[in-house]
Order: C-alpha cells, then structure tokens, then sequence
C-alpha cells in the first residue's frame, strides 16, 4: 500500500496498474544547427523528476470509503507537501527504477482529476506528482539482456520496436523566378536515430542513471551497436561503435509490466568508427 501523510493525518490507497510514467526533466536547452545540435545546459541541480499515473481503481464494492478518504485528504492538503511512504519492495518505482521503490519520498501533487465511476463501480483516478526528495537508494547490480552497449551501460537488449533512423542532408535548394534553382551546399550531413529501449529494473535504473548524470547528459557517448543492427541507417553500417550525444530534454521511463521497463531514446551521431 502506498501511504501519504500531511499534518498528522494519513491516507492508504493501493499500486496503480501498470503504465504509470516517470519523467527526469534535464535543465537543458536544445538547438538544432546546420552542423548538427548544440546546447545550453543549466545544471543537475535544476533537473526535476514527475510521475504521471493514468488510473488509480479505487474499489467502491461493500461500502469501501477508501475514494472518498483520499478525495478528502487531497482537498485538505492541496498545495502541501507530503509524505509518501512505500514498504520494502513494492515494485512501485514512481520517479524512475533508478530513485527505487521503498521509503519516504516528499511529493507534491501538481494535477489530479478526482475520476468517474465505472459499471464495475470502480473509481478511478488520474494525478501527477512532482518529487521534492527522495530516500538514499543503491542501484541493483545488473542482469544483462543482450548484447547492446549505450555509454557505460552494457548487456543492453535489441530495441524490440524497431530503430527509426533518419539522415538531413546539408544543402538547401531555391528556385527563382524563371525556373533557375540554386544551392547552398555545406558538405555535412546529419544522422539521428530514435528507439524505445525496453529494460529489466536493473538496466532500466543503471541507464536512467547514466543518461541523467554529467557522464550522460549531452556528453559525448558511444554507443557500440553489433552486426545487422543499422542504428544510423545503411550509409553507416550494421555495426561499430558510434560516437553520439543524446539530444532530448526530457527522458521518459515507462513501467509497463513486472520487470518490464520502457526508455525512449533519440541520439545525433558525431561520428562512426
């Protein structure tokens, strides 16, 4: 059960289901050049974490209050910060596999939708909280999948969902009047690539934790990529080592299942070996 505690009083609901979304916000600034993505980064400090869960299914069946004791708490405490305590080993990982799943986070709840009933008489409801802190946490040691590297992280798994490659070339063409087209041509091209790294809770937490820290964020980050995979489409080869930056302000981290994590990623390639 999760606990939220304000001034006293206290409130017990159960785990969302499945799908809730943690996002790490990185102070970041992002802009596209003709020579590839350049950036102004404010610093970890001003990062910040959410967590954006869809259905909470409050049971109305043999008189549960449980509905209306969490409405009323909310309404009491709007705009306060809380207490949310998760017992040891929850699996309920709200801002990210990386900030764990027990102990006492400080939150705040920055949207709520009070829900609807259903036919099943179920009430449910949808809220976002923002983290203020969260308890000391040590990442699980890895369990590898596959044979994917991003950064220091390795035994990652083949993108399941497909790797969706692009490559902008750099000239731009005009056409006056009469015809007459013109070009200017820069000789440089740029390849992104964007997937959605599906994890286990150990890689999920030590990528997460990568990408957000100074080693990830916007640093350069090789990437080694084996045979048939094509991660900046067939003009850079099946396989080698990619020299990259990741080129996102926001990285999204969905616990879609029991040992089942989602990341979408999107990277600018500097280089290929």
């Amino acid at each position: 059960m999760i606990t939220f505690t304000a001034g006293g009083s206290y409130v017990q609901i159960d785990y969302p289901e499945w799908s809730f979304l943690a996002k790490a916000h990185l102070a970041m600034s992002l802009n596209s050049t003709c020579n590839g993505w350049d950036v102004w980064d404010n610093g970890i400090v001003n990062d910040y974490r959410t967590c954006e869960i869809e259905r909470l299914h409050l049971n109305l069946i043999s008189g549960d209050t449980t509905a209306k004791m969490l409405d009323d708490f909310l309404l009491a405490h709007r705009d306060e910060t809380l207490e949310m305590n998760l017992p040891s080993g929850s699996g309920f990982f709200p801002f990210g596999p990386d900030k764990g799943d027990a102990g006492n986070f400080d939150v705040k709840i920055i949207e709520r939708k009070f829900g609807q009933y259903d036919q099943f008489r179920q009430y449910t409801k949808s809220m976002i909280l923002l983290m203020v802190t969260a308890p000391v946490y040590v990442l699980p040691d890895i369990v590898t999948q596959g044979d994917f590297q991003i950064g220091e992280i390795e035994g990652l798994l083949y993108p399941q969902l497909g790797i969706d490659s692009s490559r902008e070339y750099g000239i731009q063409t005009g056409i006056s009047y009469g015809g007459d087209a013109y070009s200017v041509d820069i000789r440089h091209n740029i390849h992104e690539t964007s997937f959605i790294q599906q994890c286990n809770t150990s890689l999920a937490a030590a990528l997460m934790n990568f990408l957000c820290s100074d080693l990830g964020r916007y640093q350069d980050i090789s990437i080694v990529a084996p045979g048939n995979y094509y991660l900046f489409d067939m003009a850079n080869g099946s396989d080698g080592t990619y020299t990259c930056k990741l080129i996102q302000d926001i990285v999204e981290c969905k616990h879609v299942g029991n040992e089942q994590f989602e990341i979408p990623l999107k990277f600018w390639m500097k280089s290929a070996a």
